[in-house]
């Protein structure tokens, strides 16, 4: 084959994969490169979460500024780790 005949070829078989195949693919190629710790912990981070953001965040900070949250984390860490 030519290296033209070679490039068409390629871009066929890589559209033609179905997107079990990319996923498949890609999680190796994750796990050869990063391990599977490393492969599982950043395919956590690609995750939307499940709940609302906005009604947790408005539960738990209510109307705290951004002054009053760093002084309460400040303050619980100060409490909580001693290194600091």
């Amino acid at each position: 084959m030519s290296a033209l005949t070679d490039q068409r070829h390629y871009g066929a078989e890589r559209f033609a994969r179905s997107e079990t195949m990319v996923r498949e693919k890609g999680f190796a190629v994750l796990i050869s490169s990063l391990g599977y710790a490393d492969a599982l912990r950043f395919l956590t981070q690609l995750s939307s979460g499940q709940g609302d953001y906005l009604a947790w965040q408005d539960r738990v900070f209510g109307d705290s500024s951004a002054d009053e949250i760093y002084e309460q984390a400040r303050d619980y860490w100060g409490k909580h780790n001693s290194s600091v």
